[in-house]
């Protein structure tokens, strides 16, 4: 999204300056407009002079999920005590926790007085409210139930934070060791291993294998730790690129689902996703077919939504829902089975959630089992490198002190 930089008077007569993200100079003209300030001078930043933060990444995809929750939560509680939805936003943009969440807020108020529709104002911003947050609000602007729908966006995100969490926290902690264990093993072959063969060439005496094997490593290591480090740091950067790229997204989620361990977390985790976002725009009036589509833009995970694709044109041909999935080869049998017992009784709603629920506990077990399971072997990979490492260097002390 462009960034632009202004110059202009506010109320007092004061000269500010500032940026701001906004997709068009318009949408930046009504923002300061809100703010009470006439923009005297507009110009686009470009990347010679847009500031570090914005080329790293920055812009509205920096709200973090919390805000948004907090926003969807106090504006359903604004709404349902009969404040009109103008003045609540004026409410919520004072109280808005960034100043990114903040300008949104002023430039969605501005165009709702104007006579805009709250979806349409919220879909200007698509990296902070996605298609799913935005086709519940249009459901709930026409069927006037507008609290009650941001109530139920509200727990969905919740129910979607909590389960990124777990995935997060499984994925993280085994990085996180290794990464302390690997830092250790070349501290100890760049500052300790030096000091030992000192020791041990002034006894003059031939080294055994292993213990070779580790003063090489150090001298290795000890020579070229700046193209190591440079090394690492690109090969670091071009493989972020490439697994944020869809072919590499793609790729890893391939990967992922065949892995002992990790496959069954990611499949039960995005069908519990699917399921759970399914159910809330279901259950809001959202029809089958569309549901689906926003489905797939969920999921986060290249197999699913492959999966996913399958199923909206199957069920476009006129094929039920249980049928579709159970053909794709992706969804578990008793998924399969409750998400048929609901098409027949007329409650897919319920039995989504009930599924969504179920999954979402398998995730929890596995996410704890996973800890557990990855604690021991993470412990004898690190006990076994570094042990061996001393046990090398201790070698020929032993063969010393033998022939002593």
């Amino acid at each position: 999204m462009p960034e632009f930089q202004y110059q202009g008077v506010d109320k007092s007569g004061k000269k500010v300056t500032g940026k701001i993200d906004v997709p068009t100079e318009g949408e930046l003209r009504m923002t300061l407009r809100g703010q009470g300030i006439r923009p005297t001078k507009i110009s686009k930043v470009g990347a010679l002079n847009a500031d570090i933060g914005s080329l790293l990444g920055g812009g509205f995809a920096s709200v973090p999920l919390e805000q948004v929750v907090t926003f969807t939560r106090q504006l359903q509680v604004l709404i349902g005590s009969g404040i009109p939805l103008v003045q609540g936003l004026e409410i919520l943009t004072d109280q808005a926790g960034s100043v990114t969440l903040k300008n949104i807020l002023l430039a969605v108020r501005e165009k709702i007085s104007q006579g805009g529709y709250l979806w349409e104002s919220l879909s200007t911003y698509p990296n902070v409210f996605p298609k799913l947050y935005v086709a519940l609000v249009r459901a709930g602007e026409a069927s006037g139930a507008l609290d009650q729908m941001l109530k139920r966006l509200a727990r969905y995100l919740e129910d979607s934070d909590r389960l990124q969490k777990m995935l997060k926290s499984a994925m993280m902690y085994p990085i996180i060791v290794i990464s302390i264990g690997v830092g250790v093993v070349a501290l100890m072959l760049i500052f300790v291993i030096p000091k030992f063969e000192e020791m041990l060439t002034t006894a003059g005496q031939a080294l055994p294998l292993p213990t070779q094997i580790v003063i090489d490593m150090s001298h290795f290591l000890v020579n070229n730790i700046l193209f190591i480090i440079g090394g690492a740091g690109v090969g670091g950067y071009l493989a972020r690129r490439y697994l944020k790229s869809t072919e590499g997204r793609a790729l890893v989620d391939r990967i992922t689902f065949r892995l002992p361990l990790f496959g069954p977390l990611a499949q039960k985790s995005g069908i519990a996703k699917f399921s759970r976002t399914l159910q809330t725009l279901l259950a809001s009036g959202v029809n089958l077919i569309d549901a689906i589509e926003i489905c797939k833009a969920t999921i986060d995970n290249s197999v699913l939504e492959d999966a996913v694709s399958k199923i909206r044109s199957q069920i476009e041909a006129g094929k039920t829902l249980a049928t579709v999935i159970a053909s794709v080869g992706v969804f578990p049998k008793m998924a399969v089975q409750m998400i048929g017992v609901g098409e027949s009784t007329g409650n897919m709603d319920r039995m989504l959630e009930k599924v969504a629920d179920f999954y979402e506990g398998e995730v929890e077990t596995l996410v704890g089992g996973l800890t557990k399971l990855i604690e021991p072997l993470v412990l004898v990979f690190l006990g076994g490198a570094v042990g061996g490492i001393m046990i090398a260097m201790y070698l020929p002390i032993f063969k010393m002190a033998g022939g002593a």
